[in-house]
Parts: structure tokens; C-alpha cells; sequence
């Protein structure tokens, strides 16, 4: 069981708010589970003011949320990617302490020691989201890696031979959760010793690994120009290309579906 971390804010200029807190969500995604603190499967945390109560409140034996008072930076918003990164790092390292304070399931020295590797690394991590061997030629392995950073994550496929790097290739670069992963990453296939192919539960794409050249090739599987969710999660295309996407991706359901998110959106933008 690997635990699904959550930083949110409910002041003005929080921490917590937008997609920059998903970088340091993930770090401590993995970690918690390469320190063996996995005791949760969720653990929220929350930034709050003044107005409302710090606590410790456990929601199952498997979820627990902490609301934690921090100072709020008017200028958070500003501030370099190095000191919100310290920023974020020190809220959530205090509200895990408070959480191994009440429950004590979580060791506060290897909550000290994620903490020192993230400072140690300057947040720069790449992990190991999934690996693919190859059942015909045990030498062979694919791996899918994912680069976290603050406005995006980049993900690589490696291919290794023996151990030894054969192929590494930047793939896809994409907003900052791994809600879409299954549904682009969740199947590796062998077609050969030179080729390895990647595809998801949503069926809109493969990706194709030519080992040799040391290439990528994306085939469509849809009608459409692009595949609708693999370019809505893309970090890296315009925001007129995104709209296309979404355009293209309310078109692929059914009408009734469709009416209901179209719906939902023009009373959110309300």
C-alpha cells in the first residue's frame, strides 16, 4: 500500500492552492513508502487560519487529516520555486510530526530522514512509477519514470539491457497528479527485442519504443486528429490546442454525458 498525500489551503495566498503543490505530494507519495511509513492510505493536510481549530482527526484507520496553522505570505505567489518548495516542505513536515504526536504509527526519525533527502536533493527526484520485463528475454526491462517538478511532471520510458542503459526517452509531459496514469501507462508490451510498447485502460493511444533507433512513435487509435485525454493532460501544447481536446473529448461521449459536463461547467464559470 503506498499513501496518497494531499497538502490543501483554505487562506487567501495558501500553499496548498493549484496544481504547484502536486511536485511535493508526490515526492512524499514515494518516499513514505522507500522509509516504510505507510500506515495510511491517505493522509490529508490542510492550511487554515486563525477563524478555524488546529486538529488531528482521524476519518477511518486508514485516513487521517491534519489542520495545521501556518503563517500565510501575502507574496506567496511570488516567491521563488526554491522557497515555496521549503515552504510546502516545512508544513507538511510539521503536520506529519503532530500526526506521529497523536497516533503514533509514524517514526519521527524517519519523517527527519525524508526530510533531510528532500533538502539533500534540492527536491530533485526522478522515481520509478512501473516496471515491464520482458518474458522472453529476461535480460531486457522497460521502466516508465516520472520527473516531479512544480508546474509539471515529465515522464521517460529507460530501457535496460543486462542492468546497463540500452534507451532513455522523455515521452510525455503532463499536469501534476497521477490520476491519468492507468490510463495511458498501465500496460507494457514485448513485441520483440527491439520494440517495446506502452497503452492504458482509455485505448486513445500506444507508444511505441523503437529500442534501436532510440525513437518514440505515437499511434492514434482514435477518429480524432489527436487523442482527446492524452492532450487534455498535456503540460507542454497551447492553450488552444487543450481547448481542441476538451472539444474533442465532450464530442467522443455520449450526448447525454456530454450535456451534463457541459452543464456542471457553465454553472462552475457562474
Amino acid at each position: 500500500m503506498k499513501t496518497q498525500l494531499r497538502l490543501n489551503s483554505v487562506v487567501p495566498h495558501g500553499v496548498g492552492s493549484g496544481p504547484e503543490s502536486g511536485a511535493i505530494d508526490l515526492i512524499y507519495f514515494f518516499l513514505l513508502h522507500k522509509f516504510r511509513q505507510e500506515h495510511y492510505s491517505y493522509i490529508g493536510i490542510n492550511q487554515i487560519g486563525k477563524e478555524l481549530r488546529e486538529f488531528v482527526m482521524k476519518e477511518s484507520s486508514k485516513k487521517i487529516h491534519c489542520n495545521i496553522r501556518y503563517p500565510v505570505f501575502e507574496d506567496f505567489e511570488t516567491k521563488s520555486i526554491e522557497e515555496k518548495n521549503r515552504i510546502r516542505l516545512d508544513v507538511i513536515h510539521t503536520a506529519l510530526l503532530r500526526i506521529a504526536d497523536y497516533d503514533e504509527k509514524l517514526d519521527k526519525n524517519k519523517l527527519e530522514a525524508i526530510k533531510n533527502e528532500i533538502l539533500e536533493k534540492n527536491f530533485l527526484f526522478e522515481f520509478e512509477c512501473k516496471t515491464y520485463p520482458s518474458k522472453k528475454n529476461k535480460r531486457l526491462l522497460g521502466k516508465v519514470l516520472v520527473n516531479p517538478q512544480i508546474d509539471k511532471f515529465d515522464y521517460y520510458v529507460l530501457i535496460e539491457e543486462n542492468g546497463i542503459e540500452k534507451c532513455r526517452l522523455k515521452i510525455y509531459s503532463a499536469v501534476t497528479t497521477l490520476f491519468y496514469f492507468p490510463y495511458f501507462f498501465r500496460y507494457g508490451k514485448w513485441k520483440n527485442d527491439t520494440e517495446f510498447i506502452l497503452k492504458g485502460t482509455r485505448r486513445e493511444v500506444e507508444i511505441h519504443i523503437l529500442i534501436d533507433e532510440c525513437s518514440v512513435i505515437y499511434k492514434n487509435l482514435t477518429p480524432y486528429d489527436n487523442p482527446p485525454t492524452f492532450q487534455m493532460f498535456r503540460e507542454d501544447i497551447s492553450k488552444e490546442q487543450k481547448e481542441k481536446a476538451n472539444q474533442d473529448f465532450l464530442h467522443s461521449l455520449p450526448p447525454s454525458n456530454a450535456a451534463i459536463i457541459r452543464q456542471s461547467l457553465r454553472n462552475a464559470s457562474n
